[in-house]
């Protein structure tokens, strides 16, 4: 066995070890409070779903943002976690959850208001996880019950659940899980949840329209919302570019694993083209993505030796702090 030399020591703290996580906490921390405090918010007229409209700015600003703030901390530890428990990213340490709380930082889109980027983050988050656990298995009905009664649950009040219904019963052909007595568990449970609602009279038919699709971006300085669009772009290139280089190490290691990444990144796919075709409502789907391109970030440099790896791994995320430092003088100048 080799012994690890200084400069690997430094390298491994600082790209996934303690060290890493306290300076990515740290600038996730910075970057959430200059968007409560001195930026404007990103937030919709309204959360709209298939049956309940909930208008923006129930509760005041700052205490809407201490709450998503909470979210986004749960998220990241969810996918810390998760990754422990699937080695999805080949480490379990710092890279994943660093890379992630940059990420969704960087961007007002995911932090600047209480709404569906965090809250759909973790639905995604917590129905990969089921589909995870369900690999391969003879029986994945009250996984695909549970997996469908979250997404339906989640279309009553934003209907960007819709788009994900559609995405898992990919994602369970891909787990190998999807057949018959899975696809009558799915359909039931998209139906519970309205058979529940309507029957105890929280709902009633009346109250059911087709979506009604956005019609009016975010009130924002048209530069500051330019920039978040332009960091957006930026990271699905970056994802872009991680993913094919991640291709080949992935295809060529555990199949199972190998699946899982497949999931995410249909997953990052789906909510990217999702952004562009509901562009009105791109800020739903913006989490969910970042998650993704976080986890192709995190395998990119988990999977390789990468000679002064710090100075790589922050490079890339300090791209993303500079086009929020760019947001944060234009959203104070504009």
């Amino acid at each position: 066995m080799q012994p690890v030399v200084p400069e690997q020591e430094t390298d491994n703290y600082f790209t996934a070890g303690p060290g890493s996580m306290i300076v990515g906490a740290v600038a996730a921390i910075i970057m959430i409070a200059a968007t409560a405090f001195l930026m404007p918010s990103l937030s919709p007229s309204a959360e709209v779903g298939l049956c309940i409209t909930l208008p923006a700015n129930l509760i005041p600003h700052l205490i809407g943002c201490g709450i998503n703030t909470l979210l986004i901390a749960l998220a990241v530890l969810l996918a810390f976690l998760f990754n422990k428990k699937y080695s999805f990213v080949r480490s379990t340490e710092a890279l994943l959850p660093t890379a992630l709380a940059v990420i969704l930082a960087s961007n007002p889109v995911n932090t600047s208001y209480l709404g569906a980027p965090a809250v759909m983050l973790i639905a995604n988050l917590i129905c990969l996880d089921i589909m995870m656990k369900a690999y391969n298995t003879e029986n994945a009905t009250t996984s695909m019950f549970a997996v469908a009664t979250y997404l339906s649950v989640g279309s009553m009040v934003q209907y960007a659940f819709l788009a994900l219904i559609l995405i898992y019963p990919i994602m369970a052909i891909m787990m190998k899980v999807l057949r018959i007595k899975e696809i009558v568990a799915y359909l039931m449970g998209l139906v519970a949840p309205y058979w529940v609602g309507l029957g105890f009279g929280l709902i009633s038919f009346s109250d059911f329209r087709m979506p009604h699709f956005l019609v009016n971006l975010p009130n924002a300085d048209g530069n500051y919302l330019l920039m978040v669009f332009i960091s957006l772009g930026m990271l699905a290139l970056v994802g872009l570019m991680m993913m094919l280089n991640n291709a080949m190490l992935i295809y060529a290691g555990n199949m199972r694993v190998r699946t899982f990444n497949n999931m995410i990144n249909l997953l990052g796919f789906s909510c990217g083209i999702f952004m562009i075709a509901d562009f009105d409502n791109f800020g739903a789907y913006a989490s969910s993505f970042c998650f993704a391109v976080a986890v192709q970030i995190s395998n990119f440099f988990a999977m390789r030796r990468v000679p002064q790896s710090p100075i790589w791994f922050w490079g890339l995320l300090s791209l993303f702090m500079a086009f929020f430092v760019f947001m944060l003088i234009e959203s104070l100048i504009g």
